[in-house]
């Protein structure tokens, strides 16, 4: 589908646990020195604005790093404290209103020997990529499918890998269309970490994606998720979760530390928290 814009949702709570996560699984493998292949799969438009119309519609950031970035000079988890740095270093202002997003989290955590590829197959999303970054050697753009990125870019000739899937999930058929991407890349490059972002809707239809995994027979998937209850009744999305293939046991710590703080700071205990196996190894 071409009529997502994430533009409308940055920011907001599903954004931040997922951002924050993300970077605690980066910074988990970086734990090795040899480098690391980075898939970002549906990269949407890589920074955000969000004095834009489009984010200013319906401010549903202010249900994540509105509510947050108040808080970024008091203890919190490492995690976090990378998270807020990045904001800051994209603000001199001190505001948060040029929101970097999961290409800008991955481009700027990538050592030297790192390589990263940003896909978006969205003529606007991309054009806000290709303005936003500079293609290198170590950092390709890319105007192509996912899942035939998928197909194409595995296994990297790294050997390691970080792929991070957060699609839309406007087509419901979509939660089986990642299960059946994921276990068809996981039969080519099995030592692969593989990220799959969910939201939590009233249909469940996430559900789909957890039975289509369990039966892919991939081992070692763990599953991060926040329901965020009433904390925001207008909002249909009541919260999300991230499915880990392969999650570096150097970041699994932090993990848990960033979801308790998240899911304190912005449900203000009321959330409902699950860290745990999906499918244990």
């Amino acid at each position: 589908m071409l009529s997502y814009q994430h533009s409308y949702h940055a920011g907001n709570h599903a954004d931040a646990l997922k951002h924050v996560i993300l970077g605690d699984i980066a910074a988990g493998m970086f734990n090795k020195d040899a480098p690391v292949f980075m898939l970002d799969a549906f990269a949407s438009r890589g920074i955000y604005d969000l004095n834009a119309p489009e984010a200013q519609k319906n401010s549903e950031f202010e249900t994540g790093i509105g509510k947050l970035w108040p808080l970024r000079h008091g203890p919190c988890p490492v995690g976090i404290k990378r998270w807020f740095a990045l904001i800051a270093a994209e603000n001199s202002d001190g505001s948060f209103t040029r929101l970097p997003g999961s290409t800008a989290l991955l481009h700027a955590m990538a050592r030297e020997a790192d390589r990263l590829a940003a896909c978006d197959l969205h003529p606007q999303e991309f054009d806000g990529l290709r303005m936003a970054f500079q293609a290198s050697r170590r950092f390709s753009l890319l105007k192509r499918d996912a899942f035939e990125a998928l197909k194409a870019l595995l296994p990297p000739k790294e050997k390691r890998g970080l792929i991070f899937l957060d699609p839309s999930y406007e087509v419901k058929e979509e939660y089986r269309l990642i299960a059946k991407a994921v276990a068809e890349a996981h039969r080519r490059f099995a030592t692969g970490v593989y990220v799959i972002w969910y939201p939590l809707l009233p249909a469940e239809r996430h559900l789909d994606l957890f039975k289509e995994l369990k039966r892919s027979g991939i081992r070692k998937i763990l599953r991060v998720e926040l329901d965020c209850a009433d904390s925001f009744p207008d909002m249909q999305m009541h919260g999300s979760g991230m499915l880990i293939v392969n999650p570096p046991w150097h970041a699994e710590q932090a993990m848990q530390a960033s979801l308790e703080w998240i899911s304190e700071k912005l449900t203000d205990g009321k959330g409902h928290k699950h860290f745990g196996w999906l499918v244990p190894e």
